[in-house]
């Protein structure tokens, strides 16, 4: 039991790895989206997803798409990892009595739900780095320096200048909800819309249905998450010394205040534009690892 576990979780990981490595520029994109004109009145002018990209090339270079890497990669070994890998064992623990494939959709929901709370919460630190090292080139634009000169350098400034383990927790409830509702329905998606698309193409464990349910789960992720993570990148970006936002609550009405409700879904395009090759990268890749090591997929 506790080696089908571990090998569940080495494939889990490996893929949220491997899918994230290569999606990573355009989470990179994301971020910096959901940062622009923060606490600027609505209305003030803003970059589209291709001149914000265009910038990006010409003041920092290509390389910066893909500034926190090793956080990023720390961050999907732990969160994604232990979030995909624990999902089938909770959602079997919640459905003792019947088949994967004929749990009910509460499972699958609560499931995902319960995996990506936990799986978040743990990894939160790497995420604070990760949002850090994205946000820091636009300093150089303000004629400011960047904070860090890489992952352990932020690691270590944060600890010392910020109060220690507390500060790599910043941003942890909205990370936490948006893990809880974007795992809840992003990860039931997928596993009911399979479930769904191979009893109506009647091609059991096919690449078609695997393809479909990935498309559906990353909108679903998409437009029910992406509030959540701009809260979350906004939360985590702020200094302690210098704070924007009393709490994740002041953080909301702030935002919907002077920069309008739609703010909430700054970045939602590069967010989709990510997660639908990031979902379909992970899934095929891990079904594949799982099959491969285990002799079942993990969904």
């Amino acid at each position: 039991m506790v080696a089908d576990q571990l090998k569940t979780l080495v494939c889990t990981a490996t893929s949220c790895c491997v899918a994230d490595g290569l999606c990573l520029p355009l989470d990179f994109l994301k971020t910096r989206m959901q940062l622009q004109n923060e606490l600027v009145p609505r209305g003030a002018p803003k970059l589209g997803v291709f001149a914000m990209s265009a910038r990006v090339v010409r003041t920092e270079g290509l390389l910066a798409f893909y500034n926190g890497f090793p956080a990023a990669m720390l961050r999907q070994a732990s969160y994604g990892g232990l979030c995909f890998a624990s999902y089938p064992y909770i959602r079997d623990a919640l459905n003792p009595n019947a088949q994967a494939k004929d749990a009910p959709l509460w499972t699958r929901l609560a499931a995902g739900a319960l995996a990506g709370g936990f799986a978040s919460a743990l990894a939160n630190p790497t995420d604070v780095v990760k949002v850090r090292l994205q946000a820091d080139g636009r300093l150089k634009l303000e004629g400011g320096s960047p904070r860090y000169t890489g992952t352990a350098h932020a690691f270590a400034s944060i600890w010392k200048a910020e109060g220690g383990l507390r500060a790599f927790y910043k941003g942890c409830l909205p990370n936490v909800q948006r893990a809880v509702v974007v795992n809840g329905a992003g990860i039931a998606a997928y596993d009911h819309s399979k479930q769904t698309a191979q009893r109506l193409l009647g091609e059991g464990e096919s690449l078609t249905a695997r393809f479909v349910a990935a498309l559906i789960g990353g909108l679903t992720t998409t437009f029910v998450g992406c509030p959540f993570d701009v809260l979350k990148t906004r939360m985590m970006n702020q200094h302690q010394s210098k704070p924007l936002y009393s709490s994740v609550l002041d953080c909301a009405r702030s935002i919907v205040r002077v920069e309008g409700v739609t703010a909430l879904w700054k970045g939602v395009l590069p967010v989709y534009v990510r997660q639908a090759p990031f979902n379909m990268l992970n899934y095929l890749i891990m079904e594949h690892l799982t099959k491969a090591l285990m002799g079942k997929s993990v969904m």
